[in-house]
């Protein structure tokens, strides 16, 4: 006989293993017959009778004979139709799979509870407990019974991957992400506890990252970037005894008709955040510098080290509080208005003037000595064509706009001196080229002229360059050496970005100064845990899909890891969880971020 696949009018289709049970192990020979049972089936035998024909169902025994496979029946289920009608098929179906060592269920047995981002949530835990903060944050909550540590993290977790008030995380805990094992699920008032207690444990836990941080990244301080920015809020602009430290001040974000705060950070020179500091919305920039050094100083127990600041910072208290301190300074300069940098800008130019390329800064650098002081001018050819441009766009408006101010007075449509003086000083306020104009104002009368010395210093002299000052010698750094540092400086201005835009700094909810200090201090644990992140993406590395030559971004790999979903099932009485498929991408994130994947996560696609 040959076997039934192979006959025309029989299909045949492999029974579970758990139902192969009359007969113990039928894959063995039966003693001393040479006949072998290779298996159970359902066949399929279908019979023409007329123009209709039925298929009868049967359970059959495959049995090896010497050289020879014939099918014993075991059963005899009856006509499939007629079966599926009645039900009875299912009936069957449903009885064995009682016996199955498998789960067997019907599709509309499945429900789909849920289907919660897990990915992202999963790569801010791994950082979290990296840093030590879970253990930090419980001891830092005093052994309360409340989940105090949680709700940290869960804050955190959140600027990170979708930020939202304080008022709103319950929601996005409880139904937006899954949180890691052991997660104690905090009500709302424990974020606005756990907001009290990390502004009471700010200085201690920026102790306890600094020492982390130098086992895990074997932290370099000897050189630290700072640089300030300021944050506004909305609402009521009246001083207020709960919030000493709202005030009006200059304004980064140009809102100077809203009270803020301003924000010091200081960054190691990789970008990672080591320290923070909030200071009235009205502190100017050069006041904020020596209560950073005695901090720096006093409570990280840094030696010689050299900071890198922006040009607001510059004065000669700042620079002699920085040399007192034993410290080092790279300091940006002011490239208008400043006899000293004009003399140097100009000793750049004559022919003795030595340059050297400097690659990593895309630049060319001259070392120059004056006054007693070292500066370093950089130059570009990208700086310069840049700066060409926008001098001329601005120019070219700035006198269009004082041109048809010229013809509004001369028409005598404006003559009174004042008003003629303010519409100038609209004009000129927005230019960005102010500095580029004279002009006279009288009583009906109106003129304008360019600043033939202005113009030519900022075409001959400034256009593509730039300059800093630096305390430290030709022996310990060189003039490119110099400039690539305070170029760092920018991984500072990248983490205020950060903290504007994908960890949301602002909008501010709070109204109280230790709330506020308490938000801006998560915001920046986040911004700790994002430029980790940066880091090892970038040693991985870990291409950006959509752009050529390009690391992927935290915040696109977050959003990536955002789309890994942990999906709840409801089959019957039973509740299954499972992962969404991971993509090569996701692959590559989560190892380059050190993430331990899911055990019940499916395998990468592909």
């Amino acid at each position: 006989m040959e076997p039934a696949a192979l006959r025309p009018g029989v299909l045949c289709c492999r029974v579970p293993w758990g139902l192969r049970k009359r007969r113990g192990n039928t894959s063995a020979p039966l003693s001393g017959t040479g006949v072998t049972i290779t298996g159970v089936y359902v066949k399929t035998t279908r019979v023409r009778r007329g123009n209709r024909v039925y298929e009868y169902l049967s359970l059959v025994e495959a049995v090896r004979d010497g050289g020879r496979v014939r099918h014993d029946v075991v059963a005899r289920l009856g006509e499939a139709s007629a079966l599926r009608a009645t039900g009875e098929l299912d009936r069957i179906v449903a009885a064995l799979a009682t016996h199955s060592e498998r789960g067997w269920c019907e599709e509309s047995g499945v429900d789909v509870e849920q289907a919660r981002s897990a990915g992202a949530v999963a790569a801010a835990w791994a950082y979290w407990r990296r840093l030590g903060l879970d253990r930090h944050f419980a001891t830092m909550a005093g052994g309360h019974e409340a989940p105090i540590a949680d709700a940290v993290f869960a804050m955190v977790a959140n600027r990170l991957c979708a930020p939202r008030s304080k008022r709103a995380l319950p929601e996005w805990v409880g139904a937006d992400v899954v949180m890691p094992p052991g997660f104690r699920t905090p009500a709302a008032h424990h974020y606005y506890r756990a907001l009290d207690v990390v502004a009471e444990a700010k200085e201690a836990t920026e102790a306890h990252l600094y020492a982390t941080l130098t086992d895990l990244t074997n932290l370099d301080l000897r050189l630290v970037c700072y640089d300030l920015t300021s944050t506004y809020f909305e609402g009521a602009t009246k001083p207020s005894t709960r919030f000493e430290s709202r005030a009006f001040g200059y304004s980064r974000d140009h809102r100077g008709d809203r009270p803020q705060i301003v924000i010091g950070l200081l960054c190691t020179g990789d970008g990672i955040p080591i320290a923070h500091h909030v200071f009235a919305g009205n502190t100017a920039d050069v006041a904020t510098l020596p209560a950073v050094l005695d901090d720096l100083q006093h409570r990280f127990g840094v030696g010689a080290i050299t900071m890198v600041a922006d040009r607001g910072l510059i004065s000669a208290d700042n620079v002699k509080a920085l040399s007192d301190k034993g410290f080092g300074h790279i300091l940006a300069t002011r490239l208008h208005r400043d006899a000293d940098v004009a003399a140097v800008l100009a000793a750049s130019t004559q022919p003795d003037a030595t340059w050297a390329p400097c690659p990593r800064a895309g630049s060319a650098v001259c070392d120059i000595t004056h006054g007693g002081r070292r500066w370093i001018v950089a130059m570009s050819a990208e700086r310069l064509w840049r700066d060409t441009a926008r001098t001329a766009e601005l120019t070219a408006r700035t006198s269009a706009e004082l041109r048809a101010l010229e013809a509004r007075v001369g028409a005598g449509r404006l003559k009174d001196k004042a008003k003629i003086a303010a519409a100038a000083a609209r004009i000129m306020a927005g230019s960005g080229v102010a500095r580029l104009f004279d002009v006279e104002i009288g009583e009906g009368r109106f003129l304008h002229h360019y600043d033939e010395a202005a113009l030519d210093y900022e075409e001959k002299l400034l256009a593509g360059r730039w300059v800093v000052t630096t305390s430290l010698t030709p022996e310990q750094a060189s003039a490119a050496e110099v400039v690539v540092a305070y170029r760092r400086l920018l991984e500072v201005e990248s983490s205020f970005r950060v903290l504007k835009d994908l960890i949301e700094l602002r909008p501010v909810f709070h109204w109280t100064e230790d709330r506020v200090r308490a938000h801006v201090a998560v915001c920046v644990l986040a911004g700790v845990i994002e430029a980790l992140m940066e880091a090892d993406l970038r040693a991985a590395p870990v291409a950006d899909p959509d752009l050529d030559d390009q690391v992927i971004s935290p915040r696109r790999a977050l959003r990536e890891l955002g789309r890994i979903r942990r999906v709840s099932l409801s089959v019957g009485q039973r509740s299954i969880e499972r992962d969404t498929r991971r993509s090569a991408l996701q692959e590559r994130i989560l190892n380059a971020l050190g993430v331990e994947a899911a055990a019940s996560a499916p395998a990468p696609a592909g």
